[in-house]
């Protein structure tokens, strides 16, 4: 009888064992999954599971002291865990983490070590045996386990920057510690270090760690004087070193013939609207980060809409303009200066002959040589003496101009800006003497830059003065008087819009030379 209760009361027990063991479980993964940690402790008071299994008290109790960050627990409960030969895959990972968090890092180490060796989260387990490896100075240790995290198929984008990030970190330290001289620091880093870091950004530019990767870049850029932005003479550069650019402009001048409207000729006066589409391209080939040299090439067509008086359409045109813009940058009074040496050559098509198909018209060399400076401190300064010589199909328009300017831009606190020009045109009219001038220019700008939000203004005058030499007898000394305004507005990303208005008035002893004039201009402008 004994033994028949025994073979009844066994069983039993053995099954309330086990519903104890699965409804403990089942209220620790409640907890646990709500973050309810103490809670969850608790429920491992009454439970007892067999050696070896999986769900080891230690293992779960070492888990809940971990999030609770009571990580000398959580220690102790994992080491428990490893001699009870816990068989949890995360289970030195996790005993890792709390190592690290207590700064116990050569024993962290190794539990990440042990934690790769078992492929659990082997990516983040290889990151943290380099990253620990780093902090204590033991660098080759940190590039190999880098290397190993980056070349690991299970990692993925965020994994692959961060570690090339610190790998760039692991080698810059090995170069700074094994380099000889600066010159081989230097090289090291330009060749090696920057690179690294560079590739690491380009993984993903948006990123959270982007930003980071790339104040590293322009802190190890500015330390070693490689930021390829920044010339030797200090001055910044934008870093597009390319400039496309394309623009349309409608226009319409009232006075294109012009006539003197005082002078009972005013039927005479032509006006049309003209349509004028521009192309523009340069690149800046930055050499030994002192010399700016920058092909320029802009393409110009324009055609009147009035195709039926011969005094408008015979200004339909296309110009092709080449230059060669050159820089050399130095310091004058030890602040960034640029000597500039420009040549320019450009041919017109032009139907100057009304003959309703365009033909050479004229062609020009044009060679610059100025300096632009900072003598004042808010704003440049810039001299300029340039040399042009025009041959044009008509030989009576062949001439050399001799040009000397002189500009100021101004910053004022309130972020506006002007700009001041002074400019000299002497111009030889050698086949036709009688044409000769020599015209004095004076133009100043304003601009608000964001008069509202994506507008700006700029307003102008000009004021030109001629001296018509051997026809002052007849023409005297002729005045232009020049105001302008503008207003743009930016649109979607390079693109803006802009309206023009340009008022001419023009004095001479001679009517005939004497005019005036309205320019309304509207332009869609965009930059690749």
């Amino acid at each position: 009888m004994a033994l028949n209760c025994f073979k009844i009361v066994a069983p039993l027990a053995l099954l309330i064992s086990t519903n104890l063991y699965a409804n403990s479980l089942e209220e620790f993964y409640k907890y646990f999954k709500n973050g309810q940690y103490p809670k969850a402790l608790l429920s491992l008071e009454s439970y007892s599971p067999q050696d070896n299994s999986l769900a080891s008290k230690a293992y779960l109790s070492g888990l809940s002291y971990s999030r609770m960050q009571e990580y000398d627990k959580a220690i102790t409960e994992f080491i428990k865990a490893i001699v009870q030969k816990n068989k949890s895959s995360d289970l030195y990972y996790e005993y890792g983490q709390a190592l690290y968090a207590t700064n116990e890092l050569k024993k962290a180490r190794e539990a990440f070590k042990a934690s790769a060796a078992l492929k659990y989260n082997r990516p983040a387990s290889l990151y943290y045996v380099a990253h620990i490896s780093q902090i204590l100075e033991e660098y080759a240790m940190a590039r190999e386990y880098y290397v190993k995290a980056i070349k690991d198929r299970k990692s993925d984008a965020k994994m692959k920057q961060i570690a090339q990030f610190q790998l760039g970190e692991t080698l810059f330290s090995i170069a700074r510690t094994k380099s000889k001289s600066p010159s081989t620091l230097y090289r090291r880093v330009d060749r090696y270090i920057l690179p690294m870091f560079t590739s690491a950004y380009n993984l993903d530019k948006r990123s959270s760690l982007a930003p980071e990767i790339n104040q590293r870049i322009s802190a190890i850029m500015q330390e070693f004087d490689l930021d390829p932005n920044v010339l030797a003479n200090g001055r910044k550069i934008n870093p597009k070193r390319y400039n496309l650019s394309f623009s349309q402009k409608v226009r319409f001048d009232n006075n294109i013939s012009l006539v003197n409207e005082e002078n009972d000729v005013k039927e005479s006066m032509k006006s049309s609207s003209i349509y004028e589409t521009e192309l523009h391209g340069s690149y800046d080939f930055v050499l030994k980060k002192r010399f700016i040299i920058s092909p320029d090439a802009r393409l110009t067509y324009t055609k009147h809409a009035n195709q039926k008086d011969a005094e408008v359409y015979q200004n339909d045109s296309l110009v092709m303009n080449f230059a060669l813009k050159n820089k050399y940058e130095h310091k004058v009074l030890d602040l960034p200066a640029s000597l500039i040496f420009d040549i320019d050559y450009s041919t017109t098509q032009k139907d100057w002959q009304a003959q309703k198909k365009k033909e050479f018209y004229a062609k020009s060399t044009t060679f610059t040589l100025g300096e632009t400076f900072n003598y004042f401190d808010f704003g440049d300064t810039s001299f300029k003496i340039k040399r042009k010589n025009f041959i044009g199909a008509n030989i009576d328009i062949n001439n050399h101009t001799t040009t000397f300017s002189a500009d100021q831009t101004i910053f004022l606190p309130i972020q506006h800006l002007v700009v001041l020009l002074l400019e000299a045109n002497l111009i030889d009219n050698f086949n036709a003497k009688e044409s000769s001038t020599n015209t004095f220019l004076f133009r100043t700008d304003y601009i608000i830059p964001e008069i509202f939000e994506t507008y700006t203004l700029g307003t102008a005058l000009a004021v030109n003065m001629t001296d018509t030499k051997a026809q002052k007898k007849i023409r005297g000394t002729e005045m232009s008087w020049n105001p302008s305004i503008d207003l743009s507005k930016d649109l979607f990303e390079n693109s803006k819009i802009s309206l023009n208005y340009d008022y001419t008035k023009s004095t001479s002893d001679s009517p005939q030379y004497a005019y005036g004039k309205s320019v309304y201009t509207a332009e869609f402008s965009y930059s690749f």
